[in-house]
């Protein structure tokens, strides 16, 4: 009864952190089509950057509303997606890399000459509109690469084991 108790316990943790997480995404999403779009007119220094904005935010929130998500205490394989929802998701990711190497490309060479506070300069560019797509622009990367590099120590770690626990069992 008590690894029942300490089990119940451990999965509402999880499912609040889960909860958490996925209220603080969408924020940051809505935030992000929001940001976009009043200011999308006052960026001369790169026009597309609204608009990487107004796009990028809605296909993030084109997945959250159309994946089934897994209910509190529900197993993983009652989950599974049909196919065509994974194609789907596939070809909007596969849009949402390509949409994002293009907000990098837009937000960052224009650093070194945007001016935050000259309204008339065509290197003017919204300070919270400029400011929010760096910030976003450069997170993203950084959680990308702490995920590659995760996924890399875990590959490696696994390798080293080798086949030692495959014959555990034994």
């Amino acid at each position: 009864m008590y690894s029942t108790m300490g089990e119940q316990e451990s999965t509402r943790t999880v499912f609040i952190c889960e909860t958490f997480w996925r209220l603080v995404s969408l924020g940051i999403i809505v935030a992000m089509v929001v940001v976009g779009s009043v200011y999308v007119h006052d960026c001369p220094i790169q026009y597309m950057i609204p608009v990487y904005l107004i796009v990028y935010g809605i296909f993030l929130l084109l997945p959250t509303f159309t994946a089934r998500h897994k209910k509190a205490g529900e197993d993983p394989p009652d989950v599974l997606q049909s196919p065509g929802q994974c194609c789907f998701q596939g070809i909007v990711g596969c849009f949402l890399l390509v949409w994002f190497i293009g907000g990098t490309s837009w937000v960052y060479p224009a650093f070194p000459m945007v001016d935050l506070t000259n309204t008339t300069s065509p290197n003017y560019c919204q300070p919270v509109l400029y400011n929010f797509a760096f910030t976003i622009t450069t997170a993203t990367w950084v959680v990308t690469g702490l995920g590659l590099l995760a996924s890399l120590c875990y590959l490696g770690f696994t390798l080293m084991r080798g086949d030692q626990n495959q014959y555990s069992d034994v």
